[in-house]
């Protein structure tokens, strides 16, 4: 005959106070019925104050039981408990939840009732253990909470009603031992998860050492803010960058994320350990900034800070955040790596911010964009002489004005001015990675110095192995000279540096253009538009390619939305001429190039575009007269003479060769 036996169902605990729940073997917090997402150790705090409500929880008590054997700055506790505050909003009396006791600590002022609810569990295929095992577990008694001053008498709290807490069985003896079985597997499982989560350090690894900087956000929607924001971006970033031991994503390829709302999202996108996350506003002549390391594998907060000095302190903020930054990361310094981490480009203030305002719209790389940077970085160096980082900045202005795809200034009207800018830079600093590599680009381009801008690229990527725009231009030359792997390699260490930068996904696709590998051309084309659907330079990359597959329709959509992106400029309707040409529509083709030719007279057109549109008609004679203009004014792109299928049908020609000749390509 059978016995009856009574089996009572594993217990949920939790505390209960308003609508929130506040489960800790789950680490989880419930407004009503939704998930409120918690960084472990904002959790541990939050779980360690509520189960002290209405007692004073000291500072230290904090420190020693959520960061135990790490060493970590008080700011940590601050941050986490602001952020703690933003999630819990305030408590139904008005107050808010976490009380702050000056010089002390804090306190949870809400009502807070233990709770419990069923948790039914399920039987599944398990190993076998012995009764006294699950006896002995489940005998284990709880932690206790660390030592609290200031007991404070709570008010009786009302308990909401729960589900019922346990359930009866008949069954057989069999059934109790396949259940208790099952009970103790989810309370192991219960339990290793608790542990593991508590036993999580705030420390990083050396295989972390990957950080995304994203642009600081400004807390009022004004001009100034916003040039602070990237400005104080991109001084972070080129001072860690110059340690060579972090891997640090560069303005390119954080500037999308100037209004994200989830920095972890952000850090996964860039495939980064770590993010550094922030906001900045000035008011008169002081300036607050809050910022904080977060860590991406689990939205840790590494550290955090706030800093409300005066404008012309911000050198001593950026000297602290880096400092801060580089201890966080684990990164050991040596002593020349400490002073090169604080050292300063400029002392005068004035100039940083003209500096910060140049670089901001030098990175919009649009026309407009690069005429403003051109300005700037003039009155950075008028405010200071001796500011090395923007006379590098005004050389890469002058040779964007001057280069192939802008309109902007004749290459021989910009680029000495480059050189000039970028000279001055390495007389200033000869350690600047970015003026050895706008030095390098210059002599590629301009003066078809073909072994010395190699030597200066080499010597920029020995400076900063992960500059990237050094390993992007070193590959435009490789390509120009036919070295294809060789370019292809370069091209993929810039992608690798800087995966979510658009620049960069482009010139991926120009490189295999360049290689002739039209399919792989058009898939990396596609990426780069998928990510900025209006970045001119991809959609050129992608009608090119459809072009010289003999997809002329594909090719005519593209060059026809990269007119409109660029609102009618002389080379986006070149593109669409020469588009047309090879489409067999002749008279379109003709129209535009008699508007460029006549335009050419009050504005200046590039001659190298009018040269390619007639070769793309077939009237050579015409094509080599405008082809000898654009040498004379040294054109950026003939330097792709030799492997740009766009020469394919006049290379036979003598006069083509001359022009090798004169450009040291034979």
């Amino acid at each position: 005959m059978g016995r009856l036996v009574r089996v009572k169902a594993l217990k949920k605990q939790y505390f209960c106070f308003d609508n929130f729940r506040l489960y800790p073997t789950e680490q989880l917090l419930l407004r009503d019925e939704t998930s409120l997402p918690l960084a472990p150790k904002a959790f541990d705090i939050l779980l360690l104050l509520v189960r002290n409500s209405g007692s004073l929880v000291k500072r230290d008590t904090l420190m020693e039981t959520v960061w135990p054997d790490s060493f970590v700055e008080e700011t940590n506790i601050t941050v986490n408990i602001s952020l703690l505050r933003k999630t819990l909003g305030n408590a139904r009396d008005g107050r808010p939840y976490i009380e702050t006791v000056p010089r002390k600590g804090y306190r949870f002022n809400g009502t807070v009732a233990e709770c419990e609810e069923a948790d039914e569990p399920k039987i599944e295929r398990v190993t076998p253990v012995q009764a006294e095992q699950a006896t002995s577990f489940m005998a284990a008694a709880p932690s206790r909470a660390p030592a609290i001053e200031e007991p404070v008498q709570k008010p009786p709290a009302a308990v909401p009603p729960m589900p019922a807490a346990g359930r009866e069985w008949r069954t057989s003896a069999t059934r109790v031992i396949l259940l208790t079985i099952a009970i103790v597997v989810v309370a192991l499982s219960s339990f290793y998860v608790w542990w593991h989560l508590k036993a999580k350090s705030t420390t990083v690894s050396a295989s972390e050492r990957s950080i995304a900087i994203l642009p600081f956000r400004p807390l009022e929607a004004t001009a100034e803010d916003e040039y602070l924001g990237l400005g104080m971006t991109d001084a972070l970033i080129t001072r860690l960058s110059n340690l060579h031991k972090v891997i640090v994503r560069p303005v390119g390829a954080v500037r999308k994320y100037t209004r994200t709302d989830d920095p972890i999202a952000a850090g996964r996108q860039l495939a980064v350990q770590s993010v550094l996350e922030g906001s900045i506003q000035r008011s008169g002549d002081r300036t607050r900034v809050t910022v904080r390391l977060l860590r991406v594998s689990d939205g840790e907060l590494l550290w955090g800070s706030e800093f409300d000095e005066k404008f012309t302190d911000m050198f001593s903020v950026e000297d602290s955040i880096s400092q801060k930054v580089a201890t966080a990361l684990a990164v050991n310094l040596s002593d020349d790596e400490q002073k090169q981490l604080l050292r300063p480009f400029t002392g005068n203030s004035d100039a940083y911010l003209l500096y910060m305002k140049g670089r901001f719209f030098w990175n919009k790389r649009t026309v407009d964009g690069v005429k403003k940077s051109i300005d700037y970085f003039q009155q950075a160096i008028q405010t200071d002489p001796s500011y090395a980082v923007a006379y590098a900045g005004l050389a890469d202005s002058y040779t964007l004005a001057g280069s192939y795809g802008y309109s902007i200034l004749p290459p021989r009207e910009a680029m000495p001015k480059a050189e000039e800018a970028a000279t001055k830079a390495l007389a200033i600093d000869p350690s600047l990675a970015e003026a050895h590599a706008s030095l390098g680009y210059i002599k590629f381009i301009y003066d078809w110095d073909w072994p010395g801008a190699e030597e200066e690229f080499k010597r920029s990527i020995a400076l900063n192995p992960l500059y990237d725009t050094a390993h992007h231009w070193y590959s435009h030359e490789l390509a120009a000279l036919g070295r294809k792997d060789d370019a292809l390699a370069e091209a993929r260490r810039a992608l690798q540096i800087s995966p979510s930068d658009t620049v960069m996904n482009e010139h991926m696709g120009w490189t295999y253009l360049m290689a002739r590998d039209y399919d792989h051309a058009i898939q990396q084309a596609r990426k780069a538009i998928e990510m900025e659907p209006d970045f001119l330079l991809a959609h050129r990359v992608l009608g090119l390619a459809y072009q010289y597959k003999g997809s002329h329709n594909e090719a005519i959509a593209e060059f026809s939305r990269g007119v409109e992106i660029a609102h009618g400029d002389p080379v986006a309707k070149a593109y669409l001429a020469r588009s047309y040409a090879a489409a067999g529509k002749t008279q379109e083709a003709t129209q535009v190039l008699n508007e460029l030719v006549q335009l050419s007279s009050k504005q200046y057109v590039p001659p190298l575009e009018i040269a390619l549109t007639y070769l793309a008609l077939g009237k050579n004679d015409e094509a080599f007269e405008w082809l000898h203009k654009a040498a004379d004014e040294r054109a950026s792109a003939l330097v792709y003479l030799k492997v740009n299928q766009a020469f394919d049908p006049v290379r036979s020609d003598p006069r083509f060769k001359d022009l090798e000749l004169r450009m040291h390509l034979n």
